[in-house]
């Protein structure tokens, strides 16, 4: 790929918007934070927008720099707007998207699947996506690379902790030999890999282990075990007072047996958020594009506005026990 449209991008823009998906998760955050390190560098005027700061960033570097879209105005329409770990506007947070609709310079990096029929941002956006990548902070550390940008400690920290975060660890079906080597030169410049690692993993807060006791009271199995859903009412996250869960689905993924595992979560009244996971060969993209989403292989899901969860709860058990039947 030629990256260099990214820099004459950023060198001519008077402001640089980042921004990523919903629910960000470490991939995300820490891609569009090691860019706004390199912006802070360059003295570019840039904005790394959230819908709401996340809790799960303690190890971050830059994090104080995240500001929500209610505290800046709307930006120029020449503003470059840089997309991370999401290529479809659906996947961008609305108040976020109010912001930069207008825009007319989009580029997107991500290691997502392409949906051919999704919506694009803009007539010229510039879309850098490799989807075989293990994750979108991998992709950023190939670009800085091959166009000589100065990887410092801090930003090589925040690359090393999304590629650690993204793969599970190095657990992934996504870690292929490659990852290793990058890995390895992340810590050359300067990343901790044990402190990434406690970080993430061994830092679960007491909000989350709250809603897994929920989780793991209403597990049921389909099919023959081989399928584990459980949710989280619109409610339960009212008493948790955090919609923020972690990676609950990839736990449910562990369980022996088990091949496809979801987790549904009723983030507002009516409105659905669905985490589908598996094990290979078994796949969820396909099942998840049913509904209107998408991801990888064996990481996928969708949002959806519903009228009755029950209803959705029961219908949509039936379509997993319809669609992985054979599988």
């Amino acid at each position: 790929m030629n990256y260099s449209k990214i820099f004459e991008y950023i060198h001519k823009s008077p402001e640089i918007i980042l921004v990523t998906h919903l629910n960000p998760d470490i991939d995300g955050l820490s891609s569009m934070l090691a860019f706004q390190l390199y912006l802070k560098f360059l003295k570019k005027i840039s904005y790394p927008l959230v819908e709401e700061i996340p809790s799960n960033i303690d190890i971050l570097y830059e994090k104080e720099s995240l500001i929500i879209p209610e505290k800046i105005g709307l930006p120029s329409s020449d503003a470059t707007v840089i997309v991370f770990d999401a290529n479809s506007p659906e996947r961008i947070p609305e108040k976020v998207l109010i912001k930069i609709n207008h825009c007319r310079n989009f580029i997107i990096i991500d290691h997502h699947q392409l949906d051919e029929n999704r919506k694009k941002f803009s007539e010229e956006e510039i879309l850098f996506i490799d989807s075989a990548a293990p994750s979108t902070s991998f992709l950023i550390f190939k670009i800085f690379k091959e166009e000589g940008v100065s990887i410092t400690p801090q930003i090589a920290h925040n690359l090393l902790a999304g590629i650690y975060y993204d793969t599970g660890g190095f657990k992934y079906e996504n870690t292929k030999e490659e990852t290793f080597f990058v890995a390895g030169e992340l810590c050359k410049y300067g990343a901790d890999p044990s402190f990434i690692a406690r970080g993430i993993f061994d830092n679960i807060p007491l909000e989350e282990i709250n809603a897994l006791k929920k989780v793991l009271h209403r597990l049921e199995f389909l099919n023959s075990n081989t399928i584990v859903l459980s949710y989280l009412t619109y409610q339960d996250f009212e008493e948790l007072g955090s919609k923020e869960v972690g990676n609950l689905a990839n736990f449910l993924r562990s369980i022996k047996g088990v091949k496809v595992s979801v987790l549904i979560k009723e983030i507002e009244p009516n409105m659905i958020s669905v985490s589908l996971r598996s094990k290979a060969p078994v796949e969820v993209v396909n099942f998840a594009k049913i509904f209107g989403g998408g991801g990888h292989k064996y990481a996928s899901g969708f949002r959806i506005k519903i009228e009755s969860f029950s209803q959705f709860l029961n219908s949509f058990k039936e379509a997993l026990r319809s669609y992985y039947a054979e599988k």
